[in-house]
Formats: structure tokens, C-alpha cells, sequence
């Protein structure tokens, strides 16, 4: 039997990694990368890091390509982004292939992960516990906490971005001033 692959689909016929199962605030969304897209290198970069038990154990690949790298350096979900190879696009266009020969529906799989995630499987056995009816289960902090997450991981792209553009505003400064060093501030003698 074929090895089972997580995060590997496709978008119409076009071969796919799902980074973002759903997006925050719009479960009907999920955000893929094609990855015929990819240069040959990025490409198998990305596949080896999918493929990888660190990227097979984990539920969410996103956290797993927010740590590692491109061959080149570069910061894998972040270059993903600003390359504008994360696209958004409806989740039941997008069918998961665990194995080649097998197509699951993203939706359906998300409505199925979030049962297991909010507890909303029925129970298994058929007897009514009327003390349970009384109290009403309190919400699950879990939806808030991948919210959360979300969020983390945006606030840390916005900050590497931020440094990005520091570090180069500074080298063209330094470009500027080799370029013309009269342009270069000087410091006031004190007396």
C-alpha cells in the first residue's frame, strides 16, 4: 500500500500543497500553493519539507514552513507570500490525494476536523445524562487559540517584513552615501 501524504491535493488539475486548511474568519477558504508553480529548486524544497516527518506530523504545514528555509535562505512561508504563490481559493475546489488514487474533499475533511476540534461528534452511547442538559458545555477556547495563532503568525510576518525593509533602506543609505559621500551626515564638533 501506497505511504498516506498530508497536505498534498489538488486544485482542478493542477497539483497542490494546502498551507492554510481554512482561513481565519472565512472557513470556506483555505490557502494553497501550486506547486508546478515553483521554480524546480523551490519546488523540491517545499516537497522535501512536506514530506519530511516533521512536516507529516504536524497539522498544520504552515507552522512547519514559517521555521524552515529555502535553499536560497529565505524563509519559507514568507517567501511564499511576498512571491504571491499562496493562493486564496474555495475549499471545495481544492481535493486532498493522500494516495494517488484518492480524492477527498477539503471541505468535507474541515468539517470533520473541526467536529474532533469542538468536541461535536455525538456521543456512542445512546443513554441521555439530564444532568448534562442543565448545564450548557462551556465554549471551546480552542476555535480563539487557532485564531490566535493566526494572528501570531501574522504579527511575525509583519515584523520580518518590517526588518527586511530596515536592513534595506539601510544598504541603500550605504549605497547613496559610496555613491556620493558628500551626501553622508556628518557629526557636529562639540566645543
Amino acid at each position: 500500500m501506497a505511504d498516506i501524504m498530508k497536505h498534498v491535493g489538488s486544485y482542478g488539475d493542477r497539483p497542490c500543497v494546502v498551507v492554510f486548511r481554512e482561513v481565519p474568519n472565512e472557513p470556506e477558504n483555505c490557502l494553497i500553493v501550486e506547486s508546478n508553480a515553483l521554480p524546480d529548486n523551490k519546488h523540491d524544497d517545499l516537497m522535501n519539507v512536506v514530506s519530511s516527518l516533521e512536516g507529516q506530523e504536524a497539522n498544520d504545514i504552515s507552522q512547519v514552513l514559517a521555521r524552515r528555509q529555502f535553499s536560497d535562505g529565505a524563509n519559507m512561508l514568507n517567501d511564499l507570500h511576498f512571491s504571491k504563490k499562496l493562493q486564496k481559493v474555495a475549499t471545495d475546489m481544492v481535493f486532498l490525494t493522500p494516495v494517488p488514487n484518492q480524492r477527498i474533499s477539503l471541505s468535507e475533511v474541515n468539517v470533520e476536523i473541526n467536529k474532533l476540534d469542538t468536541g461535536s461528534n455525538p456521543p456512542l452511547n445512546t443513554e441521555i445524562d439530564s444532568t448534562s442538559l442543565a448545564t450548557p458545555n462551556p465554549v471551546e477556547p480552542e476555535a480563539d487559540i487557532s485564531v490566535a495563532e493566526g494572528l501570531l503568525v501574522q504579527a511575525e510576518l509583519m515584523e520580518q517584513d518590517a526588518k527586511g525593509m530596515l536592513a534595506e533602506a539601510e544598504s541603500k543609505k550605504a549605497e547613496a552615501f559610496t555613491l556620493d559621500p558628500s551626501l553622508k551626515p556628518t557629526k557636529k564638533s562639540k566645543k
